[in-house]
């Protein structure tokens, strides 16, 4: 006769703490190309299956066995990135027109309906404009772009949120642009940054193709279509796509394809309707 033993229900609990801080040990070292062996930690034989809340389908990301979790990335844009995505603990800049609305584009994306999100370095984005681009008021934090503390904020920011976005008011010393990109790879946190003082994993570069929703002297500005070119790590030279902004919610959306023969002021007849498009003549300031 076979006794049929049961684990205790302490050794359970236990085991599946162990199995949840080796899951977060494995996808931190996976991003490095490391691995780590599961095997001591494997459910045995006959055993009861691993809790749903110790897999890897429970972390908001995807997760990858080279390179980690990775975070979505808004559908328009996923041209431009390595697997359609980015990986956690690491750094995006967005250099050129437009540079706002990309960064709550891509925080949007990556937070999802889990993680906080941190703004800092945007004085002028009021609670109205983050709701309407997607961000969930309820895991927003926004920080001011002044102040003598300003370096341990950011420091504590990069600590705890998931999606640290900085904005194009700071005026950030490289030495703390590094310092925030460390923490930020021991934290798992998605650094996005408006022109920052040093080089980012990928760097996105916009490029304004002109302003489409006035007609003949009347009406109101629409929609901005965008050309938008990536490089970095993981790209072989650059990817490039183009995009409307902003949508109804202030999602983007792809843009279509310019029909043959149309002039460069006229935009495609699926945006705009085949009304003339506006380009920018002098920036004021």
């Amino acid at each position: 006769m076979t006794a049929v033993t049961r684990e205790n229900p302490v050794q359970e609990e236990r085991l599946a703490q162990a199995r949840a801080v080796l899951s977060a040990a494995e996808r931190s070292a996976a991003r490095w190309g490391g691995r780590i062996d599961r095997t001591a930690l494997r459910p045995a034989q006959g055993s009861p299956s691993e809790p749903a809340s110790t897999r890897h389908d429970a972390s908001p990301g995807l997760v990858d066995d080279v390179t980690g979790t990775r975070l979505p990335v808004p559908d328009p844009l996923a041209d431009l990135f390595p697997r359609a995505g980015v990986r956690v603990g690491s750094s995006v800049a967005v250099q050129g027109a437009a540079t706002t609305s990309l960064l709550l584009s891509l925080a949007v994306a990556a937070a999802g309906e889990d993680s906080w999100c941190a703004v800092a370095g945007m004085d002028d984005l009021g609670l109205r404009s983050a709701l309407d681009a997607g961000l969930d008021p309820c895991r927003l934090a926004l920080a001011p772009a002044g102040g003598e503390q300003r370096p341990q904020v950011l420091s504590a920011l990069a600590d705890g949120v998931g999606v640290l976005v900085l904005g194009p008011d700071l005026d950030l010393a490289p030495a703390l642009w590094r310092s925030l990109l460390g923490r930020a790879r021991a934290a798992d946190t998605l650094v996005l940054a408006a022109r920052p003082p040093g080089t980012a994993d990928i760097t996105l570069h916009t490029t304004s193709r002109g302003w489409t929703g006035l007609q003949a002297g009347s009406g109101r500005l629409r929609r901005r279509r965008l050309h938008v070119t990536s490089s970095g790590r993981g790209i072989a030279g650059h990817r490039d796509v183009e995009v409307l902004l902003p949508q109804v919610g202030g999602a983007i959306s792809e843009a279509p394809l310019v029909p043959a023969g149309a002039g460069r002021g006229v935009a495609a007849s699926g945006a705009s309707g085949g009304r003339p498009a506006l380009h920018p003549v002098r920036r004021a300031g």
